[in-house]
């Protein structure tokens, strides 16, 4: 069955909502294994700036500003020496960018040298280009805030991945799994499962983050659940940083991994 374009509103009316279940949060896979500069840069990643000094200082953002009416936005950032410019997917212009410090932290730990394209997805306002200054002269400058995702380019599907049906993805390695939460359905692919539809699901509010629970389709059932807490998350083999965990329970294997958001997450902000 093939993905529908359904409204952001469909996955609560779909997947009733239990309250009262707590978890304890969970440190991502593998997360020790990356150089120890992204670590550092992991622990205050995500929330308000620390007041460490850099170029941009004086215009930086603080996290949860006022934004414009763009909402979530991905695209391609590039930054160096008196250059730092954002390319929307999807158009052809480019923007004059100011990151709060969790986007400049994400930069300098995913990218190895200036000038580096470095996908991400924020939150982002976009506005008019001043008549001076460094960013007259582009189509517009954007405000990049809260960041939910960063990744290497070509290390993941960036502008290529669609999440228009989709509330969350999520994936681990050894062995490697894939997860995805639809509106009326979860899929999981993994090398000993290769395509397994779980349906019936249960989304469950946690603190600070979902649980999802499922049964499969077929001739013998297979309990799921998978427990999404919003946290720091980064992908030892691909480098990319998330902003949610991810624990996946199949049949009482359990498996650890990150997670991003959908364009039907609950409270997903979308331009």
């Amino acid at each position: 069955m093939g993905d529908r374009d359904i409204s952001p509103r469909s996955l609560d009316r779909r997947l009733p909502v239990i309250s009262g279940k707590k978890i304890a949060k969970k440190a991502c896979s593998g997360r020790q294994a990356f150089r120890a500069v992204t670590v550092i840069f992991l622990a205050g990643c995500v929330g308000e700036p620390d007041g460490d000094s850099d170029m941009w200082s004086s215009e930086v953002a603080a996290e949860g500003s006022t934004l414009g009416h763009d909402g979530t936005v991905r695209g391609i950032l590039v930054m160096g020496p008196e250059v730092r410019t954002f390319k929307p997917c999807a158009e052809n212009i480019e923007l004059w960018a100011i990151p709060v410090e969790s986007v400049l932290r994400a930069y300098d730990a995913l990218t190895s040298e200036a000038y580096e394209p470095l996908f991400v997805e924020v939150e982002g306002g976009r506005e008019a280009a001043p008549a001076s200054g460094p960013a007259a002269g582009h189509s517009g400058q954007i405000r990049l805030a809260n960041l939910l995702r960063a990744e290497p380019v070509g290390q993941g599907l960036g502008c290529g991945e669609s999440l228009v049906s989709v509330a969350f993805r999520a994936s681990g390695h050894e062995p490697f799994w894939h997860v995805r939460v639809l509106s009326d359905r979860i899929t999981l692919a993994s090398p000993e499962i290769p395509s397994t539809i779980f349906r019936e699901g249960l989304q469950i509010p946690l603190d600070n983050g979902w649980r999802f629970e499922a049964e499969s389709v077929g001739p013998e059932t297979v309990s799921l659940r998978l427990d999404l807490i919003r946290g720091s998350c980064l992908d030892p083999t691909s480098g990319s940083l998330y902003t949610w965990t991810a624990l996946l329970d199949v049949g009482g294997f359990v498996r650890s991994g990150c997670a991003w958001e959908g364009e039907l997450a609950p409270g997903r902000a979308t331009n």
